[in-house]
């Protein structure tokens, strides 16, 4: 019994250290993830990318992060690859079909039918004017090497439910629902969570997004600035310039169910001037810069992976057991002798 008692002790010490009171959400304090640690691993200079609007982890040359800037014209329309200490990689000149927005606010990876694409948010409207005016651009995502290359992008043009303009600074997608997802920037109110099924044939049609639901009450965490959703689909972390919120998805419910619940907070955050984008590597870790007329740090942010959390399910023929397992932040699937990632390969 005294041996019981020690290591329920010592199992609640371990509890309250990774999950202590944090910031108000809806009124109610969050529960705070202590699990990450921050490291500056970066600079993201000036001359390779001003005032960083957007980032991202590249699937198709894994250890190499995509970055933006905020302002896009003439031979500003760019994205640039970088290692995450910052040193260029590769430019890419962009341009875009059935498109003239300027104002880029993020960029975010995904797989589609067996493709890695690149997604662009021309999203911002500060001054609330263009109402259905809002683009993503996509395109297959490049082999990152070195030098200057130039592409085209499709366009897809949305608007909210409302038919009213929105400041956006946010696209993240979800590789499990294929589905994009979208937060609204708003300052001193609630930020709202939408959602647009991805197809490369929406052609030159408006779409109009789905709204799914508030992210709070508006009284903390409002101006959001920034997300991302790792590949697995388990994870979804939101920011604003003082906090990241991280969503865990249970089981197989949409991520319109997770958004729902109330999140946890990353307390190793550090509040960023100008602190816009936010990439997950996996589902381990994070980065994230800044959007600063000068050389930005990159922050890397760790938790340990959990090295085996499995649970078994009873197949028709009892022979075979299917394991679903979490190694290394990836979710496995193991049938037999054969080994799958959640995507199917």
């Amino acid at each position: 019994m005294k041996r019981f008692l020690l290591a329920f002790t010592a199992g609640l010490m371990m509890a309250t250290s990774l999950w202590a009171t944090g910031i108000k959400y809806n009124g109610s304090a969050l529960q705070e993830n202590k699990e990450f640690t921050r490291t500056e691993c970066g600079t993201m200079a000036k001359k390779t990318m001003p005032e960083t609007s957007g980032l991202a982890c590249s699937r198709t040359t894994p250890g190499y992060l995509w970055a933006h800037g905020d302002e896009n014209t003439g031979d500003n329309r760019k994205i640039v690859a970088v290692k995450p200490d910052g040193t260029l990689a590769m430019t890419v000149k962009l341009t875009a079909t059935n498109s003239s927005r300027d104002d880029w606010e993020d960029i975010c990876t995904g797989i589609y039918q067996g493709t890695n694409y690149l997604f662009v948010g021309a999203i911002g409207d500060n001054d609330l004017k263009f109402t259905d005016q809002y683009d993503i651009y996509f395109f297959e995502e490049p082999a990152i090497s070195s030098g200057t290359v130039s592409l085209t992008a499709q366009t897809i043009r949305f608007g909210f439910p409302d038919n009213k303009a929105h400041n956006t600074e946010t696209l993240m997608y979800d590789n499990i629902e294929q589905t994009f997802y979208i937060v609204d920037k708003v300052e001193g109110g609630v930020c709202h969570l939408y959602s647009l099924p991805f197809r490369t044939d929406y052609g030159t049609t408006v779409q109009k997004l789905t709204e799914v639901c508030p992210l709070g009450n508006g009284s903390v965490f409002n101006y959001c600035t920034g997300g991302d959703i790792t590949p697995d689909g388990q994870w979804m972390a939101i920011k604003n310039k003082e906090y990241v919120l991280l969503w865990e998805r249970k089981g197989n419910e949409s991520l319109s169910a997770t958004a729902k619940r109330e999140p946890v907070q990353v307390a190793a955050y550090e509040k960023e001037k100008q602190g816009e984008s936010l990439a997950w590597l996996d589902a381990t870790t994070f980065y994230t810069t800044s959007d600063q007329k000068k050389d930005t740090p990159i922050y890397q942010y760790v938790r340990p992976p959990k090295t085996q959390d499995s649970e078994c399910i009873e197949s028709e023929d009892a022979r075979l057991k299917t394991q679903k397992i979490l190694r290394d932040g990836q979710i496995l699937i193991i049938q037999g002798d054969r080994t799958y990632t959640m995507m199917g390969f």
